[in-house]
């Protein structure tokens, strides 16, 4: 059974109270009460969602925006924690890729980094239908909170993608996001500057950031043998978020708390290999590079990580089939600036 942490629950029922709402229907056609609610580390996915359809009528259809506007790197519990003790943005995002299922399992985050930052995607696992707007609107405003807690100021010059229309009350985001929100792309993320990524963390906590990773790394191996494979995911993941040069096999093992023989045993039970893997986002770099700037080809070359210019033509051919030339030919794209 898919579950959540109880505390976006809470959130509302709060809002309950403090408009003096009688907090009985909030509960109708579900397992929980006011009680059990307060008391529970992890409610039923199902249950939380249908306390936000009872919500819905009495606040006014912005559940998203009430849950949002109270969350914080706390609402994540032990996931918080980590991302909070991270010695970067960067590095506190990947802790929320890698870890975010332990804390709701409805939803996988994914980051992705790009040549003006990285991108930060909301996967929902299954649909959730008219109230799956709420948990991207506050996945979105928990995400600018963290980051604007790191970088110690607003951050006016992200970008909130959403994957669903234009609500009716979409004026009042202004008075939560800080940055400009679209409509109606096909995942909901949050595109951030390079410039952010990357700055020392005043909350960067050492031993807090190591055994909080070990902690959540045993509790993500006990979830995946429950589940089910996921070692072909979480490399192919950890690449893309990483920036250039890419982390090697040992790198990437001991980001897992596994031996490198481990994970590449792991990796071939799945079907896999770390250098299939590798060479797969180092191809998507190398396409980012060559049809979205204009540095020259042994420039790309270098910045993955080759010495000689000539093997890196060799190793695109054999991905694409054509030169490193010829493909920017047929696909450079003038890069649009942010505005």
């Amino acid at each position: 059974m898919l579950s959540i942490s109880p505390v976006y629950a809470r959130y509302i029922l709060q809002e309950f109270i403090r408009r003096g709402e009688d907090t009985a229907p909030l509960f109708t056609d579900t397992t929980l009460t006011e009680a059990t609610l307060q008391a529970s580390d992890a409610i039923g996915l199902d249950d939380f969602n249908q306390l936000l359809t009872n919500g819905r009528t009495a606040l006014e259809d912005e559940l998203g925006l009430i849950i949002g506007r109270q969350a914080n790197v706390m609402t994540l519990g032990s996931v918080g924690i980590a991302a909070a003790a991270a010695p970067t943005l960067r590095q506190g995002l990947q802790a929320l890729e890698s870890f975010s299922r332990l804390h709701a399992s409805q939803i996988a985050v994914e980051l992705r980094s790009n040549l003006e930052g990285a991108n930060v995607l909301m996967h929902f696992i299954n649909s959730l239908g008219e109230v799956e707007r709420f948990h991207a609107e506050s996945g979105a405003l928990l995400l600018q909170a963290y980051a604007e807690m790191v970088c110690g100021e607003p951050i006016h010059d992200a970008e909130f993608r959403m994957h669903f229309s234009e609500p009716a009350y979409a004026h009042k985001y202004r008075d939560h996001f800080h940055s400009p929100v679209s409509f109606d792309w096909t995942t909901t993320s949050v595109e951030l500057p390079l410039r952010w990524l990357d700055r020392p963390s005043p909350y960067f906590h050492h031993e807090q950031w190591q055994q909080s990773k070990l902690t959540l790394e045993s509790r993500l191996r006990e979830y995946r043998s429950q589940v089910g494979g996921g070692y072909i995911g979480y490399v192919r993941s950890h690449l893309r978020a990483s920036t250039l040069p890419l982390p090697d096999l040992v790198s990437t093992a001991k980001n897992l708390s596994i031996s490198t023989r481990t994970l590449n045993r792991r990796l071939n039970d799945e079907g896999g290999s770390f250098r299939e893997l590798r060479n797969s986002v180092l191809c998507e770099w190398a396409k980012r590079y060559l049809s979205e700037s204009s540095i020259s080809v042994e420039a790309i070359a270098a910045a993955l990580g080759y010495e000689d210019a000539s093997n890196f033509r060799r190793a695109f051919r054999a991905w694409e089939g054509v030169s490193p030339g010829r493909y920017r030919k047929s696909n450079h794209m003038i890069p649009t600036p942010r505005q």
